[in-house]
């Protein structure tokens, strides 16, 4: 059974191919969020901050037959800690509030259409909802397009 496992393994190998497209080219758009900009959806139940961004590079064609991606980028300048983290990024975190630890976890993520892109925030404690004092940090975001 493992020499069969292997051969089909050997075969497959064997037989996938890349196809490359040499026609492609990637642009990387920088996109700051203050925390100012941060806006909240105030929809009854379940809700979130968002952030929208005019990106017109993102054409009908990109969006047909292109790719988007979008990373959180911490610490750019910082050459030790600088970093991107790949969204959705999911933060699992703890904090000591009144002499109660409270776990919670943060999703940054992004949807796009064309010609825009759109960052979400959203805590699972949704503490937001009971203090409309809270409030994202400001974000800074690289927006990879690779146009076909």
């Amino acid at each position: 059974m493992k020499k069969f496992l292997l051969f089909a393994l050997i075969v497959c190998m064997a037989s996938c191919t890349v196809v490359e497209q040499p026609s492609t080219t990637m642009k990387t758009i920088t996109v700051k969020v203050a925390a100012t900009d941060w806006k909240y959806t105030d929809q009854g139940n379940n809700n979130y901050f968002y952030a929208g961004v005019d990106i017109p590079e993102i054409t009908n064609a990109v969006f047909e037959k292109g790719e988007v991606k979008a990373y959180l980028v911490k610490d750019r300048y910082n050459s030790y800690y600088a970093r991107k983290h790949a969204l959705p990024y999911v933060m699992h975190k703890e904090e000591y509030l009144n002499d109660n630890w409270i776990f919670y976890t943060e999703t940054v993520d992004f949807t796009y259409g064309k010609g825009w892109v759109e960052f979400n925030f959203r805590a699972s404690d949704f503490a937001y909802e009971e203090n409309v004092n809270i409030n994202p940090e400001a974000m800074e975001f690289d927006v990879v397009i690779t146009k076909p």
